[in-house]
Formats: structure tokens, C-alpha cells, sequence
């Protein structure tokens, strides 16, 4: 799978700004963009992008850092990640309504970041335990 010449370009141009006198990390960091720019299409093209978590990952990732694309493809792969485990999340020490709750309130307090509603998730869970369990 190969990225596009415009994508290349970007690159290129972003590694020589970055390491003018650096041949050597301008090679690096035109190797590990590129893959990382393979994999970010790989991603577009192979994932249900018609399902909301993988369109909302891959846009936050997207418009986040529009010419890095390692940290497009660590931003993806994070929010990724914390939406499964958002959304998987059971705890039998907490009563189910109490859940529920925790999760709705940071579903609507951050919408688009499954990082961060899961860590809402499990401070407020681990704060309940303290006080109630």
C-alpha cells in the first residue's frame, strides 16, 4: 500500500524543515511518517467508517494532526482502544443505574473523546467505590 505524492511531498517537506542539517533523521522521519501514513490509509480503506466510533477516531485523529501522521495513527489506535473499553466496561461492585450514570454524564461531557470518557469513567467508578463500596 503506498501513500500519495502529495502525501510524500508533505513529508518530505516537514522532515527537512524539521532537521535541515540532519540527513540522517530526515531518513527516519520520512521512513516512519510514510509507514505511518500507509497504515492511516490502510485504516481508512479496511474499517467501517460508516460505523460512528471508527468515523469519530478517525476524524479527531485526522483534523488533530493533519501532516503528522504517526501521531495520527497513536491518536486512532488510543481512541480506539478507550471506546472498547468505555463500552465494555462492567464493574459488579458498582450498582448498574450508578454506572449508567457515570457513563452517560461522560459520554455528554466529551463527546468524540473516548480517552477522556474513560477516564471520567474510571475515577468517578474508583471514587464511588471509596465512598460506597
Amino acid at each position: 500500500m503506498s501513500v500519495s505524492s502529495g502525501t510524500m511531498q508533505i513529508i518530505r517537506m516537514k522532515a527537512a524543515a524539521e532537521w535541515p542539517d540532519d540527513f540522517e533523521m530526515q531518513r527516519h522521519v520520512i521512513e516512519e511518517q510514510t509507514e505511518a501514513a500507509e497504515r492511516m490509509v490502510h485504516y481508512q480503506q479496511n474499517m467501517d467508517t460508516t460505523n460512528e466510533i471508527v468515523d469519530v477516531c478517525l476524524r479527531k485523529a485526522l483534523s488533530e494532526w493533519p501532516e503528522d501522521f504517526s501521531m495520527q495513527v497513536h491518536v486512532f489506535e488510543e481512541q480506539m482502544e478507550a471506546a472498547t473499553t468505555f463500552f465494555e466496561y462492567v464493574n459488579p461492585r458498582v450498582n448498574q443505574e450508578v454506572l449508567e450514570g457515570i457513563k452517560t454524564k461522560a459520554f455528554s461531557e466529551w463527546p468524540g473523546d473516548y480517552e477522556m470518557m474513560l477516564h471520567v469513567l474510571t475515577e468517578q467508578v474508583a471514587a464511588w467505590e471509596e465512598l460506597y463500596g
